[in-house]
């Protein structure tokens, strides 16, 4: 029975391309990292990446715009906001990047308008994660213990590695090797895209540097259900819970991200494409790379993937087109599979892995982790935590006072001192009252006492008069 049912499963996956060879397309979502940009001036620079798109990179986002209209021209001809959404991270590179792609998309030379929605960084959870997810900002020794770790870099790099770092990019390498490595790769992904590198640059980024990147980006994005923090589940959950709903509700025919290489490689972890075990290229998308998910009339959902070239000299087109990608997928029985077209639910139910179990994923903390401190002025990282996540930041029996940083304060001392501070006013009053009072009543003895002695003056005096007359 189970053999059987194991030739059933692999038949469905074989004719699957077939089958949707004759279904209709009702959804599409695609997902591309920006074009090449310029490179960064310094490392570490967070939620300010101020690069922009370079002449290669607009040939790519250009190049990407013909291979979409040529893939699902007839399926969306012209374009219309009402059925095509676009999306895009907070940064110029992406929101340039966008705008390259709708425009080679549409209609070459019309002179349309293309609507590229976006929102802040800092509060941008769907495309931008995860170092600006409240909870983990808050947990500094967590994010940066791959970025600190130079003893791993050591391990990996050899001295001359090192050597080759420090001569291109500063003495800081030596001092700094994770650090360097991380920002090196970054740079010359750059520099790639933009002249021909010396072989042993392009040896060393090859060999050596793309690896570190990758483990950076497994601890930083990859989903790890061991981890105690398990509990909020995949970085990428809420994004691939929506291109989910939407290829199964269709409410628009096409939804358009343009983003960064995490929020690629992210998706690519959620859905299974890629493995915290495996050294999968993919784990750092390159420029323009796309992920095409296509939704057919017959419940099937389609991976495919692509990436142009990215010599600087090349053609800079996605010279094999959109290619099947393997996702993993669960059967009703619980089964797991690897495939390139599966059934939606069976998409489903294995990006539900990843699901977070806790009622709010971008706010949940430990009490190790420090940041519900009270009467203190807390850390920056735990401000940025408070301020965004201010319902339950404090703990039990505690309010958040946002005009003193976001300091924590128990609500039983600040009871305590207000009534202090009322009993002493109340005492105040009360004194003040009763020593005007008693100040009052000497006064008025006092004038009595006077009134008296001056009639009894006025006797005297009448009396003396009587007598001398």
């Amino acid at each position: 029975m189970l053999r059987m049912r194991f030739l059933f499963l692999v038949l469905a996956l074989l004719l699957a391309p077939v089958m949707d060879a004759n279904a209709a397309i009702t959804h599409v979502s695609i997902l591309h990292r920006h074009g090449a940009r310029s490179e960064p001036l310094f490392p570490n620079m967070g939620l300010r990446d101020a690069t922009q798109l370079t002449p290669n990179g607009e040939i790519m986002m250009l190049n990407l715009g013909k291979l979409l209209r040529a893939t699902y021209g007839t399926f969306i001809t012209s374009y219309d906001p009402a059925m095509y959404d676009t999306f895009s991270e907070y940064f110029d590179n992406c929101i340039q990047s966008a705008h390259g792609v709708l425009r080679a998309f549409f209609n070459k030379g019309s002179q349309f308008l293309p609507i590229v929605r976006h929102v802040p960084a800092e509060t941008d959870w769907l495309l931008g994660f995860n170092h600006n997810f409240p909870n983990v900002y808050a947990r500094p020794q967590w994010f940066f213990a791959y970025w600190n770790n130079d003893a791993l870099a050591r391990g990996m790099l050899s001295t001359n590695d090192i050597e080759m770092l420090s001569n291109e990019f500063g003495s800081w390498c030596a001092e700094k090797p994770m650090q360097c490595a991380l920002f090196a790769a970054d740079a010359l992904q750059s520099r790639i895209s933009e002249k021909r590198l010396p072989k042993q640059l392009q040896t060393l980024f090859q060999e050596k540097l793309l690896p570190i990147v990758y483990g950076w980006n497994k601890h930083t994005y990859g989903f790890n259900s061991e981890d105690p923090y398990a509990v909020i589940g995949s970085p990428a959950y809420a994004l691939a819970a929506k291109v989910l709903h939407d290829a199964e509700v269709g409410e628009k025919k096409v939804c358009h991200y343009s983003v960064h290489d995490s929020t690629i490689l992210g998706l690519l972890n959620a859905l299974g494409a890629i493995q915290l075990g495996d050294t999968n290229p993919r784990w750092l998308p390159r420029f323009g790379s796309v992920l095409a998910v296509t939704t057919y009339s017959n419940g099937n959902v389609s991976f495919t993937y692509a990436e142009p070239q990215q010599e600087a000299g090349s053609s800079l087109d996605y010279v094999s087109g959109l290619l099947p990608i393997t996702v993993r997928c669960k059967t009703f029985e619980g089964a797991e599979y690897m495939a390139s077209t599966c059934p939606l639910n069976d998409v489903w139910r294995y990006v539900n892995r990843s699901r977070p179990t806790v009622a709010d994923p971008f706010c949940y903390l430990r009490p190790e982790d420090g940041c519900d401190v009270l009467e203190t002025v807390p850390s920056e990282h735990c401000q940025y935590y408070r301020k965004y996540c201010p319902i339950g930041a404090c703990g039990p029996n505690a309010g958040l006072d946002a005009s003193r940083n976001y300091t924590c304060f128990s609500f039983f001392r600040r009871k305590f001192t207000k009534d202090y501070t009322l009993a002493s006013i109340v005492a105040g009053v009360c004194g003040g009252a009763v020593g005007l009072i008693v100040g009052f009543l000497i006064s008025l003895l006092l004038q009595k006492t006077e009134e008296k002695e001056v009639r009894r003056r006025r006797f005297v005096q009448m009396g003396a008069g009587e007598t001398n007359a």
